[in-house]
């Protein structure tokens, strides 16, 4: 007993207690609580009715059909993105990067938004071709499955290239101009050489936009029709109106198994050109014809450079000296224009979703600050997130400090603190519904915080870990060293050393708060009426530039967010810089 006793550091186990009781109360047991919500009565012909009824079959099918679609097409764009963001360095770095986290961190209720001022019959796009004259009457763009997937796309390149970054940063760029010197051409070098280094990167952005597309419900309620429904936003339907919560808990299970089912299949089929990241052993038969003696007589005789086997055409070589500049235009364009095209329709003297507006005006601003429903919602959704974001980075701090440096069973205790992120955003929703409704915190804030607190955590912890892990241990040795206690070391020495990274953490948490949307829908309603929830009810029941106006008010929240976080990592430079210079000229 002793002896287990001295293998338990209670103090770790003590700060790691409140994000465990957190994790287990509420998000394993609303999870755990949808199984016998599924299983009550005549589950049998529940779930027999699910998968032998055709229109549940067809809701199945078409989901992982539009979530594939969508998949593979964020694979395709996101890729070139992801590697010119890993090569750029200095100012053209830093606009990729805005490029990409500017949707990312925008709520998607606004991009899913922008996308009706864009294909609308008097949209964008139809107002553009109208003009030109291509068309005589506006395309029918809006309500179709084509509609759904590019906002769905949209809304995906950010998480695709996240993923893949990190990966191909690591690989030498110098491989392609090896594979080029060897004869390879373009295509063979990047299909044989990157993509095989960078398939662990692909195999987690495929699985993280797969399971994303899977769980959405705003594009399809937005952009589809009921031929293109998907099943989470037929389980937020039946939760919305109450009719079958056990039919809703099953479909949450069928929704679940799916997703777990198809990401097995990708991965299992991803895994297969990962043979670089895994080679295996020569066997003694494979080795058996090697010499024990090697003949280096050639290493000394003089080798003339070949020229490469491969030459490109001249057309070839414009092609390839024009493609990466107009690509990022292009991408560029496609992630930013739904974004800008809210501001004009926003101030729009129109009754309607007009592009462009045929007149301006501040009338919706108006509106909006003078009327007490959007201030109220607005006012709860800042309530909520700044309980949040003092929550969420108590629990991170607490967690960083509870692993320290050497963490015996790290990778197993992160897996578990990151799962959130690997669960379909609307079947916790659906399991946090079902649960909190026992116990009287549906529509509340409370139920709202826990749900958002669970959501945003696993981001704001490889927030505070990623700047945790580059504090020199020997720094807190030595003030122990010195007769400070834990508590003075961790006042003195770890938490002005955190604190750029908390307060990174702190405007993350915030905005993921005030901008998540689903677990609000769910979990909102009458009493408490967050602004997420107030915007979903006026883009579906009235689509005026009233939530246009809303949604350019939001997105120039979030700029403004980005541009502080991007002022405090540049501030920590600078003294960074400034210290290191006063050392050297002391030294």
């Amino acid at each position: 007993m002793t002896r287990i006793q001295e293998m338990i550091d209670w103090r770790k186990v003590s700060l790691l207690a409140p994000v465990t009781i957190l994790l287990l109360v509420a998000f394993v047991l609303p999870l755990l609580y949808i199984v016998p919500e599924a299983f009550s009565g005549d589950a049998f012909q529940r779930f027999l009715r699910i998968f032998q009824s055709p229109v549940y079959t067809k809701i199945i099918w078409t989901t992982v059909r539009i979530s594939l679609e969508a998949t593979a097409i964020t694979l395709i764009v996101s890729f070139p993105l992801a590697w010119l963001l890993s090569r750029s360095k200095g100012a053209s770095a830093l606009i990729l990067g805005l490029i990409v986290l500017v949707p990312f961190l925008t709520s998607v209720l606004v991009r899913t938004f922008a996308w009706l001022a864009i294909l609308g019959q008097k949209g964008l796009v139809n107002a553009t071709l109208l003009g030109l004259g291509f068309i005589s009457e506006p395309l029918p763009l809006l309500f179709s499955e084509k509609a759904v997937v590019l906002a769905l796309v949209h809304s995906a390149i950010p998480m695709m290239v996240f993923a893949l970054f990190s990966v191909l940063r690591r690989i030498d760029g110098r491989i392609l101009l090896a594979a080029h010197t060897l004869g390879a051409n373009p295509a063979r070098a990047w299909f044989g050489m990157v993509v095989p280094l960078a398939i662990r990167g692909i195999q987690s952005g495929v699985i993280i936009v797969f399971l994303f597309t899977m769980a959405t419900f705003i594009a399809p309620a937005f952009l589809g029709n009921q031929r293109q429904q998907m099943l989470a936003q037929v389980i937020q339907s039946e939760i919305e109106t109450g009719a079958n919560w056990a039919l809703a808990a099953a479909l949450g299970i069928t929704l679940a198994a799916v997703a777990t089912i198809v990401v097995i299949g990708l991965s299992f089929f991803l895994g297969m050109f990962s043979r670089w990241q895994n080679p295996g052993e020569a066997t003694q038969s494979e080795t058996k014809h090697i010499s024990s003696t090697v003949d280096r007589s050639l290493l000394r005789n003089p080798v003339k450079r070949s020229e490469p086997r491969f030459n490109m055409s001249r057309p070839w070589r414009v092609v390839a000296k024009y493609a990466a500049p107009t690509y990022i235009v292009l991408i560029s364009a496609f992630l930013l224009l739904p974004l800008l095209v809210l501001f004009p329709v926003a101030f729009s003297s129109a009754e309607v979703l007009v592009f462009p507006p045929p007149g301006y005006s501040l009338r919706w601003f108006e509106e909006i600050l003078n009327s007490p429903e959007w201030i109220e919602a607005a006012w709860t959704s800042l309530q909520i997130g700044a309980a949040t974001s003092v929550l969420t980075l108590a629990l991170a701090t607490l967690t960083v400090l509870g692993f320290g440096h050497n963490f015996r069973f790290r990778n197993t205790a992160e897996a578990l603190m990151l799962s959130p992120m690997t669960v379909p955003a609307v079947v916790f929703a659906l399991g946090a519904y079902l649960s909190f409704s026992r116990v009287g915190l549906v529509d509340t804030k409370t139920g709202i915080i826990l749900a958002h607190t669970v959501l945003v955590f696993p981001v704001i912890y490889l927030v505070a870990s990623a700047t945790f892990s580059s504090i020199d241990p020997g720094l807190a040795k030595a003030a122990a060293s010195l007769g400070a206690n834990p508590f003075r070391v961790f006042k003195t020495i770890t938490f002005p050393l955190l604190l750029p990274g908390l307060s990174v953490g702190a405007l993350l948490a915030m905005l993921h708060s005030f901008d998540e949307s689903i677990a609000s829908i769910f979990l909102s309603n009458l009493s408490v009426k967050t602004l997420p929830r107030k915007l979903w009810e006026g883009i579906r029941f009235n689509t005026s530039p009233e939530s246009a106006a809303v949604s350019a008010m939001l997105l120039t929240a979030t700029c403004l967010v980005i541009l502080l976080g991007i002022m405090v990592i540049v501030r920590r430079q600078k003294r960074s810089s400034l210290a290191f210079q006063t050392d050297s000229d002391s030294a």
